[in-house]
């Protein structure tokens, strides 16, 4: 992409975070230098200054990037972007079966044989559609889930930490607070009162 396109594509970006345009939900996600956060476009926290955003293409490059989810618009669960689900089937297959634990049980190369490809063009494939790894991806998808259920339940830590497929607790806390930049205490505290465990 030119300078000239970057420019044109923040100037729109900025538009839409400043209007909420709710078409925009999931295209693209603004990281606020000053606070350590990102939002969905959509956020109703005040309009953070230019000079203080930057924007990214997907969550996973937000948090990958140092930036911890903002707790009021979750950008976790805005509507998956062209730009996330990309235009492969197979991409859209490897994500379909790691958002349901592929990589929790088996190896990189054994995803990648069930796909039909090498270990190598997979891992060139999230690279060019996310900017990650597979297995980063796969973890990050672990953190959501279970960020989801810290704010959705009643369930424990360590009853959460399992459910979301982690083998200890301890990994958990690691996990999150590498991932998200939150520890599991900080998102239980933004969970609504009055729930109750996963029926």
């Amino acid at each position: 992409m030119s300078a000239v396109q970057e420019k044109n594509l923040s100037h729109r970006y900025s538009q839409a975070r400043k209007s909420r345009d709710a078409r925009f939900d999931g295209v693209f996600f603004t990281a606020v230098k000053s606070t350590g956060i990102y939002c969905r476009p959509i956020c109703p926290a005040n309009p953070p200054l230019e000079k203080n955003v930057e924007y990214h293409q997907s969550a996973i490059s937000a948090a990958e990037s140092g930036f911890r989810p903002c707790l009021r618009c979750r950008p976790d669960s805005a509507p998956q972007s062209c730009a996330w689900l990309g235009s492969e089937t197979t991409f859209r297959r490897a994500m379909g079966l790691i958002q349901q634990g592929a990589l929790q049980e088996q190896s990189m190369q054994e995803l990648a044989d069930r796909l039909g490809i090498s270990d190598r063009y997979l891992r060139q494939l999230f690279q060019r559609n996310l900017g990650t790894s597979p297995k980063k991806y796969a973890i990050y998808q672990q953190c959501l889930f279970a960020k989801q259920l810290l704010h959705d339940s009643n369930l424990s830590i360590s009853e959460i930490a399992f459910a979301s497929g982690f083998n200890s607790v301890r990994r958990f806390n690691e996990a999150i607070k590498q991932q998200l930049n939150l520890t599991p205490s900080d998102i239980r505290k933004s969970q609504p009162q009055g729930l109750s465990g996963l029926s």
